[in-house]
């Protein structure tokens, strides 16, 4: 009888395993957005379960070591000022192997901390905040435009389900990308850099970044919160 228990225990536990939610933490802060649209994109992935956090308390909050429960953070913020123990704080995380996903306006994050754009992968030169000059001159962006999306790893899990596909979003134009990423997504848009999303990996963490995702127009495009929920559930296993 003991052994016929503990076996239906086990099995309990295997099957709530099975079913457990992904823990994301949403880091935002630095840009305003569509609060509500945003949240009814992340709402409507049933894998997962979402929590909030705004700078700087996100950043005050990883200090205390409050970050690891999450499986995977996700940065919608636009956020510059970190100090010296935030940045430590941050790359212990990554040491850790900590997932993560960033969209959008986080590629303009940290100007003057230099070592952001080897953690992301990129850097947005934003001519306001960034305090040298850049070889190749500042980045650009353009609203309200239409951009055609094309998958440049069709065979990626984050692409999984997906083919070509177009958005109204806004692109940025003459970003840098590191030669070390996998590249992900490109657009053939007059305006922005060809590459706009991408793998990455540093010290032990995988590192997503995904271009689009400006506005209710992107959030509520079937394509993109198929494209965002194949990333949550890639970084989560």
């Amino acid at each position: 009888m003991k052994k016929i228990v503990m076996g239906g225990v086990l099995l309990l536990i295997s099957l709530t395993g099975f079913n457990q939610k992904i823990q994301v933490l949403m880091v935002t802060g630095g840009h305003d957005f569509d609060r509500e649209a945003f949240a009814e994109l992340f709402d409507s992935m049933e894998q997962i379960a979402w929590e909030e956090l705004a700078q700087p308390k996100a950043n005050q909050v990883m200090l205390e070591n409050g970050l690891e429960k999450y499986d995977v953070l996700v940065f919608y913020d636009m956020f510059q000022e970190i100090s010296k123990n935030e940045q430590i704080a941050f790359l212990q995380l990554l040491e850790k192997g900590k997932p993560m996903l960033f969209l959008h306006h986080a590629l303009v994050s940290y100007q003057a901390w230099d070592e952001f754009q080897n953690i992301l992968g990129g850097r947005y030169y934003d001519s306001k905040r960034y305090t040298k000059t850049p070889a190749n001159g500042f980045s650009t962006y353009l609203h309200d435009t239409d951009i055609s999306v094309q998958l440049l790893a069709s065979a990626h899990p984050i692409t999984a389900g997906l083919t070509d596909f177009s958005l109204f979003d806004e692109v940025y134009g003459n970003t840098w990308v590191s030669s070390e990423v996998t590249p992900l997504l490109g657009t053939n848009h007059p305006e922005s850099a060809q590459i706009i999303g991408w793998e990455h990996t540093y010290r032990s963490s995988r590192i997503i970044y995904i271009q689009p995702g400006h506005g209710k127009s992107s959030y509520e495009n079937p394509n993109y919160r198929k494209l965002l929920l194949n990333a949550l559930l890639y970084l989560a296993n």
